[in-house]
């Protein structure tokens, strides 16, 4: 149980980080938009080569180095939260476990459990966007989108539902399948719900 706690301790305290860190890249997104939405690949010069004067091309470079560092903290905050969700999902399901010890379930080995099964594919991400900074790549293969498996999936809708009951800043968990040459590695991410109307930047298709 202590070591449970710990856990749980450390994992508010990624939380906590990775929110001020969302909350930093948010407000250099803010310059961005407000230079012309230039982004972080607008051009910083003009037709004749001389730097923009419609924008302010200084506070432009320090926010797109800024996020781009950011988005590194990021990763690895993930990749920590990612690491003790792990053990706290790992402990909880042992302690079910242990609370029904004539319950024992084996899947054939022919066959793969529905929660490793994906069901859709990601077809494009926005850069800087929610499922960017999950860490969702193109290409990649969806086995769980919050509680939806390939077992209970019915269509896109049943996405949309999932982002719908989600709160503002409400965490989704997502597993991806991923292609790296001749193999595949399995990737969880938590995808966090923007605030008002904003996209998750994620283009996802079902796959048949």
């Amino acid at each position: 149980m202590a070591d449970n706690s710990a856990d749980m301790i450390l994992f508010q305290e990624l939380e906590r980080k990775r929110l001020a860190i969302v909350n930093e890249i948010n407000t250099y997104t803010a310059v961005l938009e407000g230079n012309r939405n230039v982004g972080m690949h607008g051009p910083l010069l003009d037709s004749e080569g001389f730097p923009r004067s419609d924008i302010d091309v200084v506070a432009v470079r320090t926010a797109r180095n800024r996020i781009i560092c950011l988005n590194t903290d990021h990763n690895e905050v993930m990749k920590q939260l990612e690491a003790v969700s792990a053990r706290l999902l790992s402990k909880t399901q042992a302690g079910v476990e242990g609370m029904n010890t004539d319950f024992t379930a084996t899947v054939p080995s022919s066959e793969p459990p529905s929660r490793s099964v994906p069901f859709l594919l990601v077809g494009q991400v926005t850069p800087g966007s929610p499922a960017d900074l999950a860490g969702i790549c193109v290409d990649d293969r969806v086995t769980r989108f919050g509680s939806i498996l390939a077992s209970n999936f019915t269509g896109l809708q049943a996405i949309a539902a999932v982002v719908k009951s989600t709160k503002p800043k409400g965490a989704i968990p997502v597993t991806l399948l991923r292609r790296c040459g001749e193999s595949t590695s399995t990737h969880h991410s938590i995808l966090y719900k923007p605030e008002g109307n904003k996209s998750l930047g994620l283009h996802i298709v079902p796959l048949t």
